[in-house]
């Protein structure tokens, strides 16, 4: 299969979309996925964003880069920011799961959690586009909008915890819950909304 077609899989049928991932190389398909998602973020929201001319609600935390060329900065600097979460998300389910005394593949994690944000970045990224073409909310609410449509992101991981590393769904849920916060503060540091 695909990788196009894994992707759409994933929004039609997500447990056999990770019954067909277990036999993809990792980490390999679940980085691309990242890098995928990174992209469409970076050329399809950031870049237009900073052509418009538009500016992040909140200031940047970096001094190299200022606040009206931030989004033009995001254009480059999000596709490392989003394999670095998915890279430290990983690492925290890996060793939580090796912690409990049960098996686990790091580069398995990496294939779930990085084809999980693909198929939900996807989703956000037309969910973003809708909300900036009508110009109704504000950043909080499309922050609490986005943790909301995560779900299906958590859903995702934990299907395939369980099938692919026989992880328990109570732990794969505790696991999918606990990577989300882990790297938080990370993409506080780096990310701005679009709106």
């Amino acid at each position: 299969m695909s990788f196009f077609r894994l992707w759409i899989l994933g929004y039609i049928n997500p447990v056999k979309m990770v019954d067909e991932l277990q036999a993809k190389p990792a980490p390999h398909w679940g980085l691309f996925a990242q890098l995928v998602r990174a992209l469409l973020d970076a050329f399809l929201l950031y870049l237009p964003l900073s052509l418009l001319g538009m500016v992040p609600p909140t200031p940047s935390n970096l001094s190299l880069f200022p606040t009206e060329q931030y989004y033009g900065t995001l254009v480059w600097l999000s596709p490392i920011v989003l394999i670095a979460e998915l890279l430290m998300q990983a690492a925290v389910i890996h060793v939580v799961i090796r912690l409990s005394g049960r098996h686990s593949s790091f580069d398995q994690v990496v294939n779930i959690i990085g084809m999980a944000a693909l198929v939900v970045g996807a989703v956000l990224l037309v969910w973003d586009w809708a909300w900036i073409s009508i110009g109704g909310v504000d950043q909080y609410f499309l922050g609490y909008s986005h943790l909301a449509i995560s779900l299906w992101a958590l859903a995702i991981t934990v299907i395939g915890l369980k099938r692919i590393l026989a992880v328990p769904v109570w732990l794969g849920s505790l696991l999918a819950l606990l990577a989300m916060p882990v790297a938080l503060p990370f993409a506080i540091m780096f990310m701005r909304s679009p709106l």
